[in-house]
């Protein structure tokens, strides 16, 4: 079974995942983790500005995703990069990997591999609903105010030790959400028959309950 979540940054689709993941006993697939460990090696071998050398890039670079741990781990060409790829300097530039239609294309077939070798998977993005599991048991689009992902967001990196400004912090999600919703290839939208949930005015648990309870029911789509 597939259950594919989507939303924009700062929704909580990655904290909904991972905990719904959990609770089902299902495998959780981050593939933002992908996109970013592409770009880490574009950044480090200093061609994150050639969409053409980041694409080849994405053919050859090694990408394995440890589950044996939460989250799972992520090893670039042999080397844990769970932690790098997280920093800011590093999500500034994912859009490099993410924007570019071959990386998608390379990405998006290594995300159906893995899918193809396990029987439960919760899976995130911001098209897994639409172009990478379109025919997924389960779609769900977690979204949100942008204030309120913004203030999501400050708290998180307050967390981190990092003293972000809310209104920093905004701009640059709205200045994302414009480029993620109006891409080429995979572009941010709830697909058709996806249930969409604004978390706006929900905590994790209950968001989490939620779709346990719509998956328990066997809802696709509403």
């Amino acid at each position: 079974m597939i259950i594919a979540i989507d939303g924009p940054a700062g929704s909580g689709k990655s904290a909904v995942a991972t905990e719904l993941a959990r609770k089902l006993g299902f495998i959780h697939l981050d593939t933002g983790a992908m996109y970013r460990a592409v770009a880490l090696a574009a950044l480090k071998g200093g061609v994150i500005n050639d969409p053409h050398a980041v694409a080849e890039l994405s053919r050859n670079v090694r990408i394995d995703l440890n589950f044996a741990v939460e989250p799972a781990a992520v090893l670039l060409d042999g080397r844990d990069v769970t932690a790098d790829i997280r920093l800011p300097e590093v999500t500034n530039v994912t859009y490099c990997a993410a924007d570019n239609p071959e990386v998608r294309s390379e990405l998006v077939r290594r995300q159906r591999m893995i899918a193809s070798r396990l029987e439960s998977l919760v899976t995130e993005g911001r098209d897994q609903g639409t172009v990478v599991f379109p025919n997924a048991e389960f779609k769900f689009f977690i979204d949100a105010r942008p204030q309120e992902r913004a203030r999501r967001r400050v708290h998180q990196l307050a967390l981190k030790g990092i003293d972000a400004p809310y209104e920093t912090i905004l701009q640059d999600l709205l200045i994302r959400d414009e480029r993620d919703r109006s891409r080429s290839v995979g572009p941010l939208k709830p697909a058709a028959d996806a249930v969409t949930i604004d978390s706006t005015e929900m905590n994790l648990s209950e968001v989490v309950t939620l779709l346990a309870q719509l998956v328990a029911a066997g809802r696709i789509g509403a």
